[in-house]
């Protein structure tokens, strides 16, 4: 029983790390990389009206300057 018992606290532990090290290295890859690129921002955070307003802004001066 006690055989069991450790097999098994020794199977969640390693999962449980396995899930850390992964998320730490999102976290790490997001902080360096990742968090420069506003598609990905966008992907993560979501699109809120503020990003909106700024993408319409963009759009519209460069069709402004294509005009010119």
């Amino acid at each position: 029983m006690k055989d069991l018992l450790l097999a098994s606290f020794s199977i969640f532990a390693s999962f449980v790390l396995v899930i850390l090290f992964i998320l730490l290295g999102w976290f790490i890859v997001w902080k360096l990389i990742l968090c420069r690129f506003r598609f990905i921002r966008e992907l993560v955070k979501g699109a809120s009206n503020s990003t909106i307003n700024e993408l319409k802004s963009s759009r519209s001066k460069v069709k402004k300057l294509r005009r010119d």
